[in-house]
């Protein structure tokens, strides 16, 4: 009877640890499937399919504190887009930015210190970041031609972003905008970069021989690597914190859906994760941390089996 009441106090300790320090992965992505744009999260197998916010604005382009605690987005819920942060534990959301102006596209910097983000209050479309508290607003990128999609480094020192300057493409500058410079041997102008979990690369978006396709490049400019291969169009990469996968929107079946792929196996093993009539687009990775879900009776099986087995042994 002792080892039986040993044993359920280890599983609901287990369980508890599960649910909080899970290293199970979850991707969060944008869809319409609703009627509008929301945002919502699955498993790595695309199961699970859980909806984050759930309001008549758009709401799109989810990012996350290292933590796994806050989640940032935009949203048009106010009648204007607007960067807002939700607490994942209480599903609350407050907003970040408020301007007339378009703020888009946020990035939370792996520091946890800042949130990138995109925004027209200038006059054009600039790079932008603030403090997740609203604190300390600065424009990082200045000029008449567009920068958007920034993206950290892992480091949080640099802050890579697409310009429409002269020449086009993929850009570098340092964090607080300084010695912007354009990412060497682009095979053509890239779109939405994603820098690698150890920094060492950039995958982007690039329209190439008619094809839509992901490419990967190191930071030096060296060794491109062509990840997709896909004439209707691969976009929006999303590194894996192992940095060996990278989730992507794809419209290879016709529609658009979210995919991942190994970005060190065979060109285009990708794998498809949701299958909806609707737009799914936008996915990230969710770090390990909190989760918003309760652990599922398979994970509590399978942790009951490795449970009574640890304690036979």
């Amino acid at each position: 009877m002792k080892d039986k009441f040993a044993y359920i106090a280890c599983f609901l300790l287990v369980v508890a640890f599960y649910a909080e320090a899970s290293d199970v992965p979850y991707i969060a992505f944008s869809s319409n499937r609703s009627g509008n744009y929301d945002i919502y999260m699955m498993d790595i197998n695309g199961k699970n399919l859980q909806q984050l916010t759930d309001h008549l604005g758009d709401e799109t382009y989810p990012t996350f504190s290292p933590d796994g605690q806050w989640m940032a987005y935009g949203s048009s819920r106010d009648g204007n887009d607007d960067i807002y942060v939700m607490n994942l534990k209480t599903k609350v959301s407050h907003r970040l930015t408020n301007h007339p102006a378009r703020d888009l596209n946020p990035a939370w910097s792996p520091d946890g210190r800042w949130i990138a983000f995109t925004s027209e209050r200038a006059g054009t479309f600039d790079i932008y970041k603030i403090q997740p508290s609203g604190a300390n607003l600065q424009q990082l990128t200045q000029g008449d031609e567009m920068n958007n999609a920034p993206a950290w480094s892992p480091d949080s020192q640099f802050i890579a972003f697409r310009a429409f300057r002269d020449p086009p493409g993929i850009y570098i500058m340092d964090a607080d905008g300084g010695n912007p410079s354009r990412l060497k041997n682009q095979p053509e102008p890239g779109w939405t970069p994603a820098w690698s979990p150890d920094g060492k690369r950039i995958a982007f978006g690039v329209v190439l021989g008619g094809n839509h396709d992901i490419y990967t490049l190191s930071v030096d400019g060296n060794d491109l690597r062509r990840i997709t291969r896909n004439i209707v169009g691969d976009g929006l990469p999303a590194w894996h914190p192992d940095g060996r996968r990278i989730a992507f929107m794809s419209w290879w079946a016709r529609n658009s859906d979210i995919y991942h792929i190994d970005v060190n196996g065979v060109i285009d093993n990708r794998r498809r994760l949701t299958r909806h009539p609707e737009i799914d687009m936008g996915p990230t990775w969710m770090p390990t941390g909190p989760l918003p879900v309760a652990p599922t009776t398979e994970t509590q099986t399978t942790l009951w089996g490795r449970l009574k087995q640890s304690v036979h042994d």
